[in-house]
């Protein structure tokens, strides 16, 4: 069920952006706002994605191959007894 806050796109954007240029991945734990606001998420998300759970993310609507990638790149695996991280890093 997604939110009535908006769509997704921004936020799906900044991680098609994080895919192809994996650098700026560490922003994610030491500047996540410079990311939102050069791919203009809209602020009632910023709660959702800085504290990274699951549920609330696909509330609002983000695709769930990209709540994988963000749960992983932010350090909160959905699977902590199978490292998906070996088969995303190496993207």
């Amino acid at each position: 069920m997604k939110s009535s806050v908006g769509s997704p796109l921004a936020i799906h954007r900044m991680i098609e952006h994080l895919i192809s240029v994996p650098e700026d991945r560490a922003l994610l734990k030491s500047a996540p706002e410079q990311l939102f606001t050069r791919f203009q998420v809209p602020e009632e998300h910023y709660s959702a994605l800085l504290n990274s759970e699951r549920d609330a993310l696909a509330a609002i609507g983000v695709h769930g191959n990209y709540v994988v990638k963000w749960l992983i790149w932010t350090g909160r695996p959905t699977m902590p007894f199978f490292a998906l991280s070996y088969y995303f890093d190496r993207r």
